[in-house]
């Protein structure tokens, strides 16, 4: 990296050296009957140069002795690539919370395994005709970013991911249960039992019908709704004059039980890291606060073009990836909503009628910028007198995130991961549904 940083720096005016080295032991069980393991070790490095105001980026795989390539990639990036007014940062101390636990990064193979078929063992005595998947990574990475502004930081981050899912019979999907952490754990039985239930809930197909009525998104539905929030407070919509939130700073858009927070500080969580993927520290700040909207997020180019600057949310992965997939985009480190006070439990038994939604198709239908939706309804079930009574079939859901949240009737008391963000379930009163029953 030093070689490559020192190579770029006599070829430009400005250069930066991101490399991250990523060691997955991901192990999987299939249909609770055979598993395999994979090995992998991923050496990822992005070049980023500024040349007579342009920015050029190289990006790919490194061995380090291919830094005459990276830095040629580079230069002809730059030749046209885009204006920019941005500096690279210098050196700040870090900040975020604890994601590395010596123990994960110790984990082996055979522990994976012996885990995994004790939540097969597990769930086969709970329901034995169940068909279930177990996907269980112990992930290692290590973030070194160098520039020629004098940073030279680092950080290690273990993640520890289990995923429990049952399938449907003929398909290829069904509900999951992912719980992820930087330090190692035992998968709670609670949430096997949660996912037992789930299955005993949606064994049978049911044709839901048209009309409104309330909609209760579990924890690991409520990112289709959120990302709307994320493409709203984006410094590249600002800067592009897209949003019309830039006009609701300081305003209420949600009400006044509604706290969104980017939070880097979150012990063991995924997106606690001390910087972004450009070496700007990162910070815990409130997005909207008791319903008030506070900040926007900015990369380095966003925050240079609108004048306020990086709030340290600049990350050059896309928006399911891990590594080094694209130029940095303004992004969140914990996307957190707080929680409010009812078991998800009780909200079921609270319904005369309504739908529960574990998951969504088509979660990008819609106008994001202004907040609505339209979703089919990918796994879910349909509720009678408090009661699930089968799977909803053919079900489609429409809405305005603006709107609908001020038609909450309950958050549930319990915040849980899901791959966009730490929220708690969310009950909805009346909303769109359009099924083909009667």
């Amino acid at each position: 990296m030093d070689k490559l940083l020192k190579m770029a720096a006599e070829s430009a005016d400005k250069a930066e050296v991101l490399m991250i080295e990523t060691q997955a032991a991901p192990f999987n069980i299939y249909n609770g009957i055979s598993n395999d393991i994979l090995e992998g070790d991923v050496r990822e490095v992005s070049l980023r140069i500024v040349k007579n105001g342009r920015l050029g980026v190289a990006k790919g795989s490194f061995t380090g002795k291919n830094r005459d390539a990276f830095l040629k990639d580079a230069m002809t990036s730059a030749e046209h690539g885009p204006e920019v007014s941005f500096n690279f940062p210098g050196q700040s101390p870090p900040k975020g919370g604890e994601i590395y636990d010596k123990a994960l990064a110790g984990l082996s193979a055979r522990d994976m395994a012996t885990e995994g078929w004790r939540l097969v063992d597990l769930a086969k005595k709970k329901a034995p005709e169940m068909m279930m998947n177990v996907y269980i990574e112990r992930e290692r990475k290590q973030f070194h970013l160098m520039n020629t502004s004098g940073a030279d930081v680092s950080y290690d981050q273990t993640i520890y991911t289990a995923n429990l899912l049952h399938m449907f019979p003929g398909s290829k999907e069904g509900i999951n249960k992912e719980l992820v952490s930087c330090r190692w754990f035992e998968y709670p039985e609670e949430k096997v039992d949660e996912l037992v239930e789930e299955f005993e809930q949606t064994r049978v197909d049911v044709e839901v019908p048209t009309r409104k009525m309330p909609v209760l998104f579990r924890t690991s539905a409520t990112w289709s709704l959120l990302y709307r929030v994320l493409v709203g407070v984006s410094g590249d919509n600002w800067v592009k004059e897209l949003t019309p939130l830039k006009k609701k700073v300081e305003h209420a858009v949600f009400p006044e039980f509604v706290t969104l927070l980017d939070d880097p500080t979150v012990p063991y969580a995924p997106g606690s890291v001390p910087y972004d993927d450009e070496g700007v520290p990162t910070r815990k700040k409130a997005i909207v606060d008791h319903g008030v909207l506070k900040n926007f997020i900015f990369d380095l180019a966003t925050g240079a073009d609108s004048g306020r600057g990086s709030s340290g949310n600049g990350f050059k992965k896309d928006m399911w990836g891990k590594g080094i997939e694209m130029t940095p985009v303004p992004r969140f480190t914990n996307f957190v909503m707080e929680p409010g006070a009812l078991p998800y439990r009780e909200m079921i038994r609270s319904l005369e009628e309504g739908i529960v939604v574990n998951d969504v198709i088509g979660f990008h239908a819609g106008n994001m910028l202004a907040g609505e939706f339209s979703m089919n309804v990918g796994i879910g079930s349909y509720v009678k007198n408090g009661k699930p009574v089968g799977r909803c079939m053919d079900t489609m859901i429409a809405g305005n995130i603006y709107e609908d949240f001020h038609n909450i009737r309950a958050l549930g008391d319990v915040v849980e991961y899901n791959p966009q963000a730490y929220t708690p379930d969310i009950l909805f009163g009346d909303m769109s549904v359009s099924g083909t029953g009667k």
